[in-house]
């Protein structure tokens, strides 16, 4: 690893966490783009799309297993997975490195031979034979590794070729030199194609006659050279040298810089480059105009924008749904309604069961906990929006809804297939294999299995909807099903579909065979062994631990072939709809039944949860010490925080009531100002009233349920103002940046969407918080030392670990804070760099009045917000009760009059 100090392990977590995801969502969205974008068509983005693939796949090699080893003690890896990883990584970069070679050659023919640029950069005749000769090359490159490698610790955090070499007990001059020769060879050749290209390149510059031409050739190769310095860089400091010179510090910066960063800058490097077209002088008189390799970044937003924006005009989609009879509609709307709750009560228990009974951490209730987070995830996903189209005259779906809708669930089936084969394999070991079933069923594999579910159901899902974004409707809008799924989709197509269909069809029977295939082949094993039983009781019993498992999978995949396994052609309403609904509604429901009513360990582990619940209720209550022992004092405090709450009541009520019966506030700053005050008279609600009855009576008691329940409620409120507030920095964004674009932009439906997202965030990190702390004992003092039920004092008071409570909570807070935090840093430069181009004092000082009261607020709540909670929990009595009374009870008066003193409207 890069550092022993677990603190800083918890920051380079997050912190890589963080740029992982950017690196994912950046490169993918370029690649979707690119696909998308029949404009971009051209050579030059063929190569930077195959360039993101690259970089993608080059961080997925190294970050998930540095992240896995920031999280546990044991950071092993084995030889064969050391091996794989140093083969692959290498693999990626001798291929970027003739790809960057291939991006050079082809700014030199579009810049000096404009004329032949089309013929010589063909897709027929010299694309493919490119790629292929970088992904051949790149082969030859790794195989050296496999002749010197030998595990033992490294001072690094992934299998590289220098720190294996240093560790190395025999003499390694004859590796190190085929190693140099090799790598010099590799990187002499393209470093050669990139110097002779920018040569011709210099050359074509010079011969131009106009500043503005030259300018605009120079910007089109900007962003490659850019790339290429940093590349070459940290590649050529790393790799060409001896082995004996590797320092930890400094090689480990820069392995850093190339394995993470890097991937990460790609489409930041080549996204945020100006200039479209190229002007190009090459006698006087004569000029030959072509078009630019580059993005001008207007010219991108507008292009993603315009895609984005374009779609809905021109294909929302209309969901025909399940009848069009409205009494069947609403008894169909109450069936899947309580359908819908069962499956959320069902899966959360056992999610909860599961976590909280000791009992029950084993792989099968691993791998079952999974199971109820993807049955809970995808009915999510299909229920609401098919109960709102069944209680609604209006069933339209946007054609960014209908893809998001499609890649989630998508995901999560294809996840849940191989969710269902690592069950049947861990099955197949508890039953044919018991005496090594703990060795093979070890916590590692248990979590690799999951993960690689994950992973696989998004590949597939990225597959399907890089596919489905290309096809064109140009005939009806009206899609026959209630939620969508592709069949129907691909029906309504108007351009052919056939090797879309043939790519889907491969990716989803891949899924299902080797699926299917595992799950077989484990079930033969298993009945092999059964038979082999003598006892009637024992086979009896080796049966009854598969056969929950067995019914769940014929349900599934019986439903799931039935829907998918077979062309779009043939797709018929009636039936195909009754088996998507089986498999999408009915199915989330049942598998906790399933696996609940026909399972002794979790109907024990329900009772002993029912009672421990019971035990918590009959706990001893905490005491709160509040803010001071002085009566004198207390009793002004009380009169203090008596005329705030009032203030704090009076004035958010009337900010609701005023927006909400004053049409010329129907606004979206407006929307979400309601919201954060109710949010702000909530939380001081939960806080305000308790304190009050603390500071006017002798005995300061909080029961167990009462303090948790006040710190559920406090922190989902606080996380969801977190999203409110950024939400609302990005209302300022559009209307300030994009005041053309803003009633589309920030429609009601978005607005609805930011806002409910705020919720489901704020509603997830309390959960997560609550989760946490209820698996907390408290055998010493019961007295709390701050005047509500806060996540810091209570872990201050507990008699177990905390380490790993501590961890969760501030990985989660963190989210929460760096995120919004990121959102309106963001929001608010680009909205400084707007303000600073207005020519008008007036009008700087008009765009930035719009935002004052937003950044104060801001300003206020975050600064409190990160001053007592992003810190250790061992901190001073009296500093953090200020910095907490002022953002729970203070804060919450303030908004209001921050938002009407300063606003004529």
């Amino acid at each position: 690893g890069s550092n022993s100090h677990c603190g800083l392990q918890i920051t380079l977590l997050f912190l890589f966490l963080v740029i992982y995801l950017f690196t994912l969502m950046g490169n993918l969205g370029l690649i979707t783009i690119v696909i998308g974008d029949s404009q971009l068509h051209i050579p030059m983005y063929y190569f930077l799309s195959v360039l993101s693939l690259i970089d993608a796949s080059f961080s997925t090699i190294i970050t998930p297993k540095m992240l896995i080893d920031f999280m546990s003690e044991k950071k092993v890896i084995s030889f064969l997975g050391c091996t794989t990883q140093m083969f692959l990584a290498v693999s990626c970069e001798t291929t970027e490195c003739f790809l960057l070679a291939a991006m050079a050659y082809d700014h030199y023919v579009a810049i000096y031979n404009p004329l032949l640029y089309a013929v010589s950069m063909s897709p027929s005749s010299l694309l493919p034979p490119l790629v292929e000769f970088c992904m051949l090359r790149s082969t030859q490159k790794p195989l050296l590794a496999y002749l010197f490698v030998d595990p033992m610790k490294l001072s690094i955090f992934f299998c590289d070729i220098p720190p294996l070499l240093a560790i190395y007990c025999s003499d390694t001059k004859e590796n190190e030199l085929l190693l140099f020769i090799f790598v010099s060879s590799i990187e002499d050749f393209t470093i050669l194609i990139i110097i002779i290209s920018y040569s011709f390149i210099l050359s074509a510059i010079l011969k131009m006659h106009s500043v503005e031409g030259r300018q605009n050739v120079f910007s089109m190769c900007g962003s490659h050279l850019t790339r290429v310095s940093i590349y070459y860089g940290t590649i050529l400091f790393v790799y060409m040298r001896p082995s004996s010179n590797y320092a930890l510090e400094h090689d480990m910066i820069m392995s850093t810089f190339y394995s993470i960063v890097i991937p990460m800058l790609n489409p930041i490097i080549y996204i945020y480059i100006t200039g479209t077209k190229i002007n190009i002088n090459i006698e006087p008189n004569k000029t030959i105009t072509i078009l630019s390799c580059t993005f001008k970044r207007n010219s991108f937003q507008r292009s993603l924008t315009m895609h984005t924006w374009n779609y809905p005009n021109e294909t929302d989609f209309i969901l025909m749904g399940l009848t069009d009879s409205k009494e069947i509609e609403e008894a169909l709307a109450v069936l899947f309604l309580l359908i819908y709750l069962v499956t959320v009560l069902g899966n959360i228990g056992m999610m909860l069961i599961i976590r909280l009974d000791a009992q029950l951490h084993t792989p099968m209730y691993f791998f079952l906990s999974h199971l109820s987070f993807l049955d809970l995830s995808y009915s999510t996903v299909i229920t609401p929006k098919t109960l709102e189209n069944l209680l609604t005259s209006t069933k339209i779906i946007s054609f960014a809804g209908c893809l998001t809708q499609m890649y989630v669930f998508v995901l999560l089936a294809a996840a849940e297939c191989f969710l269902l084969a690592s069950m049947a394999y861990d099955r197949y070991i508890a039953i044919c294999n018991p005496l090594q079933y703990p060795v093979v069923m070890s916590t590692r594999v248990c979590s690799a299995l999951v993960t690689a579910s994950y992973m696989i159901g998004t590949m597939d899902s990225t597959v399907n909807m890089l596919c489905m974004s290309t096809i064109h409707f140009c005939r009806s809008k009206v899609v026959r099903h209630f939620f969508c799924d592709t069949s129907p989709i691909l029906a309504l197509s108007c351009n052919d579909t056939h090797t879309i269909e043939i790519i889907i069809v491969i990716f989803s029977g891949f899924t299902l065979m080797v699926s299917l295939i595992t799950i077989s082949a484990s079930y033969v094993s298993i009945l092999c062994t059964i038979l082999k039983i003598n006892s009637t009781s024992g086979k009896h019993k080796a049966f009854s631990t598969c056969a929950s498992h067995l019914l769940g999978v014929t349900i599934f995949y019986g439903a799931l072939i039935f829907t998918y396994m077979k062309p779009s052609k043939s797709y018929s309403l009636g039936k195909d709809q009754v088996a998507s609904v089986f498999y999408t509604i009915v199915i989330p429901m049942l598998n906790p039944l399933i696996y609940s009513l026909r399972n002794k360990e979790v109907k024990n582990a329900v009772i002993r949860f029912t009672m421990n619940i019971w035990n918590y209720t009959r706990k001893p209550d905490f005491i709160l010490m509040g803010l001071t022992d002085s009566k004198e004092m207390q009793l002004v405090i009380s009169v203090i925080f008596l005329l705030i709450y009032l203030l704090t009541v009076l004035g958010n009520t009337g900010m609701i009531l005023i927006i909400r019966l004053d049409v010329q506030l129907h606004t979206p700053m407006y929307f979400f100002l309601t919201h954060l005050s109710f949010l702000d008279l909530s939380y001081s609600t939960a806080i305000t009233p308790k304190t009050l009855e603390n500071l006017l009576t002798s005995t300061k008691n909080i029961s167990y349920v009462g303090c948790f329940t006040q710190m559920y409620f406090f922190v989902l409120l606080a996380a969801t103002e977190c999203f409110l507030l950024s939400s609302m920095a990005y209302d300022r964004y559009v209307a300030i940046c994009n005041p053309l674009h803003y009633p589309v932009v920030m429609s009601s439906r978005f607005c609805s969407t930011l806002l409910t997202g705020s919720y489901v965030l704020g509603v997830l990190d309390a959960t997560v918080n609550m989760l946490c702390m209820a698996t907390l004992d408290f055998c010493n003092s019961n007295v709390i030392q701050d005047f509500f039920c806060d996540a810091s004092p209570l872990i201050a008071l507990s008699c177990s670990n905390t380490h790993d409570i501590e961890f969760i909570i501030f990985i989660f807070a963190g989210f929460t804070l760096l995120l919004s935090l990121i959102t309106i840093s963001a929001s608010y430069m680009s909205i400084l760099s707007t303000i600073l181009k207005i020519n008008s004092t007036s009008g700087k000082q008009k765009a930035f009045s719009t935002c004052a009261s937003h950044i104060l607020a801001v300003t206020m709540f975050y600064s409190t917000i990160i001053f007592t909670h992003l810190k250790s929990n061992k901190s001073s009595f009296g500093k953090d009760q200020v910095a907490s009374v002022f953002y729970t009870i203070v804060s919450p008066m303030l908004n209001p009059l921050i938002y009407s003193l300063r606003n004529k409207e």
